[in-house]
């Protein structure tokens, strides 16, 4: 049987050292999105031999897990033990976010065993790092006009790394934003606002143990905007998450750019993770011209093991 439980900052040393070495674009394999939104999705892990095995959900209605993870693993030993540890809690086997190689890896060792549907609100938005920093080219002339007017209209404006000093400063402006908003937010809105508040309180809480970096802008020595990540691997960086005041015109592409030109110029790729299905987010995604949208499929199990 698979030993799952819920992550704890103990884990992270083994997780760690099963992820090293490996290659992969999608924002689900690493230790701080497990371990940030454990409460939210019921995230556990369970190791196996070299693989990480992640499951969520709380009940067997919105059981699922994610692909195997690691460097070596077997997927033929693997997938019969996530599907007695499915229907030991009376759920099918699903395996939500699979990436097309993952797909294509199952259906090689598993062939009409498992049916793929594609989860367009799961893509990965995944940016060339020097698109980011430098906005060259025709297609981001908005970009810089907004980056312009930002710096014409807030001349007196600082770019800072978080650390120890202003953690706290990021923390209390996060839920000032929070308060500004909820008035305003439809209801389901309000609930997935408070969880994601709770989450950047907990990443810049524990920034250090969880491998998280950051970098805030301040006009008029107030916190304005901040934006906290973690490398995936040394390829790629993932943006985890990135607020702003909106009372100030540009505040989020300024932010973009200053942490990606500050901190993100040794990584190739910037992943943004993904848009939710949220017509607004989707389109602000694309204004930035994601060099790979990382396609996401919903697996489900078809047989009756």
């Amino acid at each position: 049987m698979l030993d799952f439980h819920i992550p704890t900052l103990q884990d992270k040393q083994w997780i760690d050292e099963v992820l090293d070495g490996t290659e992969y674009f999608g924002c689900f394999y690493t230790f701080a999105t497990l371990y940030l939104w454990r409460e939210v999705y019921h995230t556990e892990v369970a190791r196996c031999g070299d693989a990480l095995l992640i499951r969520g959900g709380d009940t067997k209605v919105n059981r699922y897990y994610m692909y195997p993870a690691g460097k070596s693993y077997d997927i033929c030993e693997l997938i019969p033990l996530m599907r007695e540890d499915a229907a030991a809690m009376g759920a099918k086997l699903i395996i939500a976010c699979a990436e097309k190689w993952q797909c294509d890896e199952l259906r090689g060792a598993f062939p009409n065993e498992f049916s793929y549907e594609e989860s367009r609100d799961e893509f990965d938005y995944v940016y060339l790092s020097e698109n980011l920093i430098n906005l060259r080219g025709k297609k981001f002339h908005a970009k810089r006009n907004h980056i312009s007017r930002f710096m014409r209209n807030y001349p007196e404006w600082k770019y800072e790394d978080i650390d120890a000093s202003n953690a706290v400063e990021c923390i209390n402006a996060a839920s000032g934003w929070l308060e500004k908003a909820l008035p305003d937010a439809a209801d389901d809105e309000k609930a997935e606002l408070c969880l994601e508040n709770s989450a950047i309180a907990l990443a810049l809480k524990y920034r250090e143990e969880l491998g998280i970096i950051g970098g805030l802008l301040r006009v008029d020595g107030n916190v304005i905007a901040m934006t906290l990540g973690e490398p995936i691997n040394q390829r790629v960086f993932v943006t985890h998450f990135e607020k702003a005041d909106t009372d100030y015109e540009g505040a989020y592409a300024m932010i973009n750019n200053q942490f990606a030109a500050n901190r993100l110029a040794e990584y190739e790729y910037i992943n943004r993770e993904e848009d939710m299905g949220i017509e607004g987010l989707r389109k602000a995604k694309l204004s930035y011209y994601p060099d790979i949208l990382l396609d996401k499929y919903l697996v489900t199990d078809l047989s009756d093991r």
